[in-house]
């Protein structure tokens, strides 16, 4: 796993640990739509990920996923989707 992801990661992970309220599976969840975002803006070359704005946007996107899934949306595919049109709608200063 690359440094950046591993980071990432560990972002999510303490953000969802302190949220408390998730098992598992829900982690697992949380951590794949956080992966799979991250993954789909990299590869678009997205200004985001960019070395100066990337911790905000990762942040972000980990907020928005877990922010959902307190909601009670728990599909991979739907989170992540969901993090990245709101980050269209909210880029990150």
């Amino acid at each position: 796993m690359r440094l950046d992801l591993w980071f990432a990661r560990m972002s999510i992970l303490s953000l969802a640990a302190g949220a408390g309220v998730f098992g598992p599976e829900q982690t697992r969840a949380i951590c794949d739509a956080f992966d799979g975002a991250w993954t789909e803006l990299l590869r678009s070359g997205s200004e985001l990920t960019a070395h100066a704005r990337a911790p905000a946007t990762r942040e972000a996107l980990a907020r928005r996923i877990i922010e959902r899934a307190l909601d009670g949306l728990l599909s991979v595919k739907e989170l992540r989707d969901d993090a990245l049109a709101y980050l269209l709608r909210n880029p990150p200063a």
